[in-house]
């Protein structure tokens, strides 16, 4: 049996806790980082997957095109986790930040237009718009792909977060 943290330590040892990222730094590495990991709810374990994201007005969005377990997934449950981290060849410099919300369906013409061009600009400034489109099973990523019917454009409405660093 694995020892709990507590366990671990010798009797009098305080357990060491990482500082906490202020509010600008978690927004700064929203801003900066592309990549996120996303725990959809499953039976009976979680269900995790790589993917693209843009932050853009304090929010986060997805694409996913439409069809697939994650699809299936956020259909029966849209609550999620999602984990953004940065860190240095040797991890002695690394900073993590895990989202909870839910993700929430983008009908809203004007939001949908704007985070598109984001998600468009970000995956272009990349060089990846062919091979982003060829993973998602479209031949080319564009404002017309993204509005179409086989493309959902999702936002993270956050309801908590943790976001720590090292020391």
């Amino acid at each position: 049996m694995v020892p709990t943290v507590q366990e671990a330590c010798e009797p009098g040892e305080e357990v060491f806790k990482l500082p906490k990222m202020s509010e600008e730094e978690v927004k700064e590495m929203l801003r900066s980082c592309r990549i996120c990991r996303m725990a959809l709810n499953d039976d009976p374990q979680p269900y995790i997957i790589p993917l693209d994201y843009v932050f853009i007005n304090d929010k986060i969005y997805f694409h996913f095109a439409n069809y697939g377990r994650k699809v299936d997934l956020f259909n029966k449950n849209p609550n999620v986790c999602v984990e953004i981290d940065k860190y240095n060849e040797d991890i002695t410099d690394y900073k993590s930040v895990t989202l909870m919300g839910r993700l929430s369906l983008v009908r809203d013409t004007k939001e949908k237009e704007e985070a598109s061009e984001a998600l468009l600009a970000s995956i272009g400034s990349r060089g990846g718009k062919e091979k982003v489109a060829a993973r998602h099973g479209f031949e080319c990523m564009d404002k017309k792909t993204l509005s179409s019917k086989e493309s959902l454009l999702l936002r993270l409405d956050v309801r908590d977060y943790i976001a720590l660093k090292s020391p």
